[in-house]
């Protein structure tokens, strides 16, 4: 996640809205978004910046809403309950393991309370037609936005860790290290399989063990393969 080119933009001052500012924003790179940066980035004014956004948070709350409002979840138009799911959780994955920047935004509520609430209305209806109760329609949607939330969180906080030296697999070298050979073998195996629990694959095979479980729990019919 290195910092992007920037190329501050020359002659006459361009009309600026919020839309190009988050435009901006996500040109740059959130986690290199000044507000310095991107009144470069858009050739206008450091104080003229501050015309359109307060700070740095709000700058980040316009990017948040921008990339999930200009490239929308996937809209269920039929067909089965968990792929469905299992596309709307990787949307959400993809989108904010771009701009780990965003997650906070987004967890926030930088995204309009109507626009969240109508994937909510749509996802609990398409499970209460599989003939979940309404508590259970929004406990397995729960699961299914905290499952692609959480990942995206992980994997973002495994790269923090990676930029300092102490990457996953190093990480349980140096705790196994300072124990007995016969201690922790399940670990041990992890380690030299190398397994990477931060990938797509990790994360859809979590998303099958996932939407199997809600599947054999309410009696419903399984992902097909």
């Amino acid at each position: 996640m290195s910092a992007r080119n920037v190329t501050p933009r020359r002659g006459r001052p361009p009309r600026v809205d919020k839309t190009a500012i988050a435009a901006a924003v996500l040109e740059i790179g959130t986690e290199n978004a000044t507000m310095r940066r991107v009144a470069a980035h858009l050739g206008i004014s450091l104080p003229g910046l501050y015309h359109h956004v307060k700070n740095q948070d709000d700058l980040l709350r316009l990017a948040t809403a921008s990339a999930l409002t200009n490239s929308p979840p996937p809209r269920y138009t039929g067909g089965h309950w968990a792929t469905w799911l299992r596309e709307y959780a990787s949307y959400i994955r993809t989108v904010l393991a771009s701009e780990p920047a965003l997650v906070e935004k987004f967890v926030s509520g930088a995204v309009a309370h109507d626009v969240e609430m109508e994937y909510t209305a749509d996802a609990v209806e398409v499970l209460a037609a599989q003939g979940l109760s309404p508590g259970d329609a929004l406990a397995v949607w729960a699961a299914v936005s905290t499952m692609a939330v959480g990942s995206v969180t992980e994997a973002h906080r495994e790269y923090l860790y990676a930029e300092g030296g102490r990457p996953w697999l190093a990480r349980i070298l140096a705790f196994v290290g300072m124990r007995a050979e016969s201690e922790y073998p399940t670990l041990r195996a992890i380690a030299e399989s190398g397994h990477n629990p931060f990938s797509d694959e990790a994360f859809q095979h979590r998303m099958t063990l996932l939407l199997g479980g809600i599947a054999t729990q309410y009696g419903l019919s399984q992902e097909p393969a």
